[in-house]
């Protein structure tokens, strides 16, 4: 039996703690998206959306994201297209 009791293991919720809790945050935007929309095609964009956000703790999807023009621009905006949706979403079910 080891005696390594006190040492911190590799891939405990120790060593990266930002990393655990974007985890932890964008688990949160997938439940709030999926109630707020209903729609599996809308929780999906809102995912990918919060994904690209998640990017920052990883160093090699970072290194993707920050070589392509594009998916800057939709981290930058993200929030306001998630409102958006939010926005349309809520507005088609009080007009219904």
């Amino acid at each position: 039996m080891d005696d390594d009791g006190d040492k911190r293991r590799p891939g405990s919720p120790s060593g990266e703690p930002m990393a655990y809790l974007a985890i932890i945050g964008t688990t949160v935007l997938l439940c709030f998206a999926w109630l707020l929309t209903g729609s599996l095609m809308l929780t999906l964009i809102i995912i990918a959306l919060g994904m690209l956000h998640l990017a920052r703790h990883f160093p090699a999807a970072e290194a993707i994201v920050a070589r392509d023009p594009v998916l800057i621009w939709l981290r930058r905006f993200s929030p306001l297209i998630i409102l958006c949706i939010a926005t349309l979403v809520l507005g088609l079910r009080y007009f219904r």
